[in-house]
């Protein structure tokens, strides 16, 4: 596995915050192989439902989930997203070729446009 670059995190950093400029979404984080966080942030004033230890928590479930989930790649074709709808949030993972961005945003949202919205930011990143 290979380690991140500054410049590739300043880059993840950069795409991280044009998607959470979009309406509705509450929360951005672009996690490793590892399940470790390497861009993203919070929406400044938003109420946060996790602390810190839980988010935490949570980064490394979705990339194992993730991980679990690519097992039928083989058979199925690869995944293009995974959308959970919680009473509170909904959380979108789309998975790049070596990161997984993962979306927390407010039930409502359009999750096609989030989708291929983090496709344009994040894919042209991994290309390089």
């Amino acid at each position: 596995m290979s380690v991140a670059t500054f410049k590739e995190i300043e880059s993840l950093e950069k795409a991280s915050m044009e998607l959470l400029e979009m309406d509705n979404i509450r929360h951005v984080a672009v996690i490793n192989k590892l399940g470790r966080i390497v861009a993203g942030r919070f929406k400044p004033g938003i109420n946060r439902y996790l602390d810190d230890e839980k988010v935490r928590m949570v980064y490394m479930q979705m990339m194992l989930d993730l991980r679990m989930r690519q097992e039928l790649d083989e058979t199925l074709g690869p995944i293009d997203y995974i959308i959970s709808k919680r009473k509170k949030i909904t959380i979108i993972s789309v998975p790049t070729e070596h990161y997984l961005v993962m979306v927390s945003a407010e039930r409502g949202i359009d999750s096609d446009k989030v989708v291929k919205r983090a496709e344009e930011l994040f894919d042209i990143i991994d290309l390089r």
